[in-house]
């Protein structure tokens, strides 16, 4: 069986099985659930149950002969046109769905990514603070060597190409002191806390216009934290330009 075709109905919402189910049933026109079972390896229970489940959504259809009952299913183009009426129906309750969202629009969000590539997702979120600088609290001493390469040759490119500016707060340390010389180069101003001030386990980024996210990277902890809220983020922005503006 198509492993393609099947991805696709997937994507339509169908689960697997019964994916295999309808592209069998396709294939065969009608046919009793029996034979659905054995051309598509299925056990006969789970098809009769998915025959059922897809006849309430009007994609199988059921007829009786001889006391024998055959299934169908609705053609692709068929499906596809069910598919176009959901989005049609969802998209004129948009503005209703939205209005129940704002309803509690100042409630915070928070989202929670665990890993490198979560991480790495959340650098590719800072790039969508183009409407403000990116101020940080940035504490690279005990970042994982594999992170602290992709934050240099991918996200800081990428960042620097979209023109993003960057005012970062770094302890006062030799790494830090390298950095600070590519402040330039990297679209960005550095400002140093003496060490015994500050010290920091990860990150800390006010951007956008109401995220806040808190990354944790060190070799026993890898994650991050986008916390949605615009109170939270003019909070900490004003802490950080408060502490910026202590260190000219």
């Amino acid at each position: 069986m198509d492993s393609e075709l099947i991805i696709t109905l997937q994507n339509y919402g169908l689960s697997e099985k019964e994916a295999k189910v309808y592209l069998t049933a396709l294939e065969l026109g009608s046919s009793p659930a029996s034979t659905i079972a054995r051309r598509s390896e299925i056990k006969r229970v789970t098809v009769y149950t998915i025959l059922n489940d897809l006849k309430k959504d009007w994609i199988v259809n059921e007829t009786a002969k001889e006391d024998v009952k055959y299934y169908s299913v609705i053609t692709p183009d068929n499906l596809l046109r069910q598919l176009e009426q959901k989005y049609e129906s969802f998209k004129e309750k948009i503005p209703e769905l939205m209005a129940l969202a704002d309803k509690f629009g100042n409630r915070p969000k928070v989202q929670f990514f665990e890993g490198l590539e979560g991480m790495k997702r959340m650098y590719d979120d800072l790039l969508t603070s183009d409407n403000e600088e990116i101020s940080s609290f940035l504490w690279i001493q005990d970042m994982d060597p594999i992170l602290e390469k992709d934050l240099f040759t991918g996200f800081v490119p990428k960042r620097v190409k979209l023109g993003i500016q960057a005012k970062v707060i770094v302890s006062k340390q030799d790494q830090n002191i390298q950095y600070k010389r590519m402040d330039k180069k990297l679209l960005k101003e550095t400002r140093m806390i003496e060490k015994d001030t500050f010290s920091l386990n990860g990150e800390i980024n006010v951007y956008w216009d109401n995220k806040v996210g808190i990354a944790m990277f060190n070799n026993k902890e890898i994650s991050w934290v986008i916390i949605h809220s615009k109170t939270t983020h003019d909070n900490l922005k004003n802490i950080f330009g408060f502490i910026w503006d202590g260190l000219k």
